[in-house]
């Protein structure tokens, strides 16, 4: 094969050259197959691959025929060869060096997005859990904090931002300066999303507390945090001469999720009824706090009659008291 981009100084992760790629249709799947480097001779061929049956990898091929001057039926037939795929009935989507953008999962559902591939503006409508959490204490404690000290605690609440999309799978995030903004969006099982966002609270509030604790200086207490559930408006609109994509959700459910956390003390999460309701964890209880909590939920704005329920959830690993939060 040519290797016409081999001459090409990349110096970005993010950029991925791609010498040949091609989809192998099977009859109960389809095998999608890349070469990032061209085969060297004499040595075996790597090539990678991923499909739904057969998973995904870097396979290693000594016997194509045709050698370097190979087509892509010949691969295809030499990979499913060693899958034990059986006989390709077709290759399709042909394509020859071209230069790929890899984009992280964590950017793809961030507020803004590279627009690739290309997308226009796009509103729909979901049911959807939004999460806000708020560091108290933050703004008043930064004017005397040392700079190395602020940025130590974005670290920490960045890192933990990132690690929970691998275990608790949100769909959208956003830094709020000392807080935090998380949205799953509601599928199949509702159920799940409740208790999906419900531990991602808590494993914040998990992961702050042992920061503070071992902390050498003094630092914000806590976070506050509440969850919200209903219908929002997710909006998605191409932007900068299309080549970004800004992504955000809408509707009162955000207005609430945003003002019920200011009612949370550190180590509390309080959420409204439908979270309370569609929860099956059996590591939560939740507290109907509507008439403790009756004066300051009158002094939200923007609050329905049918959303003004405020519960408290009581977890049964840690403590309510914020200064004995894990036992």
């Amino acid at each position: 094969m040519d290797d016409p981009i081999g001459s090409i100084d990349i110096r970005s992760k993010f950029i991925i050259p791609t010498r040949l790629s091609f989809d192998i249709i099977l009859k109960d799947d389809i095998i999608n197959v890349d070469f990032q480097f061209l085969p060297n001779k004499n040595k075996p061929w790597n090539v990678s691959y991923q499909s739904s049956k057969y998973g995904s990898g870097i396979h290693p091929l000594y016997n194509v025929k045709g050698k370097e001057r190979a087509k892509p039926i010949d691969i295809a037939n030499a990979l499913c060869k060693e899958l034990d795929a059986g006989k390709p009935i077709k290759v399709k989507n042909i394509c020859r060096n071209y230069v790929d953008l890899y984009i992280p999962k964590f950017i793809e559902l961030s507020l803004i997005k590279p627009n690739y591939p290309k997308q226009s503006t796009k509103i729909d409508r979901i049911i959807g859990y939004v999460l806000f959490a708020d560091l108290r204490g933050f703004s008043t404690w930064s004017l005397s904090a040392e700079p190395e000290q602020i940025s130590e605690i974005y670290e920490v609440i960045s890192d933990r931002v990132v690690q929970m999309l691998i275990d608790y799978h949100y769909d959208y995030w956003k830094l709020l300066g000392d807080g935090i903004m998380l949205v799953w969006q509601s599928r199949e099982d509702e159920s799940a999303t409740s208790d999906c966002a419900i531990g991602a609270a808590y494993e914040l509030h998990k992961e702050y507390w042992y920061y503070r604790k071992d902390s050498l200086s003094g630092v914000p207490k806590g976070f506050g945090i509440a969850i919200c559930a209903g219908h929002l408006t997710k909006f998605s609109s191409a932007t900068f001469f299309e080549s970004c994509v800004v992504n955000d959700y809408l509707g009162p459910i955000v207005n609430q999720a945003a003002r019920l956390q200011t009612l949370a003390k550190p180590g509390e999460v309080l959420v409204n009824k439908r979270v309370a309701k569609m929860s099956k964890d059996n590591w939560y209880t939740f507290e109907n706090i509507t008439n403790i909590l009756k004066d300051d939920i009158n002094n939200i704005k923007g609050l329905s009659p049918q959303e003004r329920n405020i519960f408290k959830i009581k977890h049964k690993y840690f403590n309510s008291n914020w200064d004995d939060f894990c036992k």
